[in-house]
């Protein structure tokens, strides 16, 4: 209850501070905004990126909704290159992998 509270709270003071901006100060709060958004997603992928590493078996459903296995051959930037064994070849976010 206490974190919903603050959350609340923090909410209506920033309100207030949003309603004295200028436009341009609201661009600039909005890039800044959309920067962090964008460094917490590369974080949290980095984060499951690191379970896996080449060579690794790995399980996932595919687009159809049927899961598949494969082995990752490559970590890219954002997917893991998964070589399924009917020679298939899957880009897949680190997040939809199992072991």
């Amino acid at each position: 209850m206490q974190e919903s509270d603050d959350t609340k709270d923090i909410i209506r003071k920033f309100d207030v501070l949003m309603n004295e901006l200028t436009y341009d100060q609201l661009v600039i709060l909005n890039r800044m905004a959309v920067d962090r958004i964008r460094f917490m997603q590369k974080a949290g992928a980095l984060m499951y990126m690191s379970k896996f590493n080449v060579g690794d078996t790995v399980y996932f459903m595919g687009n159809d909704g049927a899961e598949r296995s494969g082995i990752i051959i490559r970590l890219n930037q954002k997917t893991a290159s998964i070589k399924t064994k009917d020679h298939g070849q899957w880009n897949v976010s680190p997040h939809l992998l199992r072991k």
